[in-house]
């Protein structure tokens, strides 16, 4: 296998993990937002006007 061909590959594996990572952490963020929301007793209808700027809702997409 060429330098080439073997820098590809690593290229495509560091890929998949930056994804991999980059989703576990979202994961990670949302149940903290869900664990702080049920400490202090948000609701949705609370939030949902507070999304980024430009988010489509569910309904939506």
């Amino acid at each position: 296998m060429s330098t080439l061909d073997e820098l590809k590959q690593q290229q495509a594996e560091l890929e998949a993990e930056i994804k991999r990572v980059a989703k576990d952490e979202r994961a990670e963020a949302l149940k903290e937002v869900r664990r702080l929301c049920k400490i202090h007793g948000f609701t949705y209808n609370q939030l949902k006007n507070h999304l980024a700027p430009g988010r489509k809702s569910r309904t939506e997409e």
